[in-house]
C-alpha cells in the first residue's frame, strides 16, 4: 500500500533527475565545442596513454637527483628521495631506479617541476604526485649499496651510496 503512494514520487524524480542531465549536458556541449570536425575524422582509435616521447636534456645538464635514503634495511620506512634540481621541468616517465641487485623500478607517468620532489618507498601502497611505491614485499636497500637513477635512454643521471 505504501509503494503505490511513493511510485508517482520516484517516477517523478527519475523524469526530472533524466531532463537536468540532459539539460547539463547540452548546455556543457554548447559552451565547450570540441576541436574535432566530425565530417573529417577518420574513425581511427586515438589511444590517450600514447604520447610522443619526451626529449632528454643533455646529460651535462643538471636535472633530477637522488636527494637521500631513508631507513635502509626497513621495509616499513625505507624510501628515495628524488628532487629536480634543473630549471626545466623533467617527464620522468619511464625513468627508472636500479639497486645494487640489479632489481629495477620503472617510474610511472610523472612531471617532476623545478624544486619540486618526490619520494619513491619500497613497500607496497598506492603512487599519488609526491609519493611512489615500488611493491616490494622486502627491504631493497642495504648501507653500502649504490642506487642509481637512469633516463629511459638508460644512461645515468643521478647515483647515491647508501652511507
Amino acid at each position: 500500500m505504501k509503494i503505490k503512494k511513493i511510485l508517482p514520487y520516484l517516477l517523478l524524480n527519475i523524469g526530472i533527475s533524466a531532463v537536468t542531465m540532459l539539460a547539463v549536458i547540452l548546455i556543457w556541449n554548447a559552451l565547450h565545442p570540441s576541436t574535432i570536425d566530425a565530417n573529417q575524422f577518420d574513425g581511427s582509435f586515438i589511444n590517450p596513454l600514447q604520447t610522443s616521447p619526451a626529449v632528454l636534456p643533455p646529460l651535462d645538464h643538471k636535472t633530477i637527483e637522488i636527494q637521500s635514503v631513508f631507513m635502509p634495511g626497513e621495509l616499513d620506512y625505507e624510501k628515495i628521495s628524488l628532487k629536480n634540481v634543473g630549471e626545466d621541468p623533467i617527464d620522468l616517465a619511464g625513468w627508472s631506479l636500479v639497486n645494487s641487485q640489479k632489481e629495477k623500478f620503472i617510474i610511472p607517468a610523472l612531471t617532476l617541476y623545478p624544486d619540486g620532489a618526490v619520494d619513491v618507498y619500497s613497500r607496497p601502497g598506492i603512487n599519488t604526485a609526491v609519493e611512489l611505491f615500488w611493491n616490494s614485499a622486502q627491504a631493497l636497500w642495504r648501507p653500502g649499496d649504490t642506487v642509481l637513477l637512469l633516463d629511459t635512454a638508460g644512461d645515468e643521471r643521478s647515483n647515491y651510496l647508501i652511507p
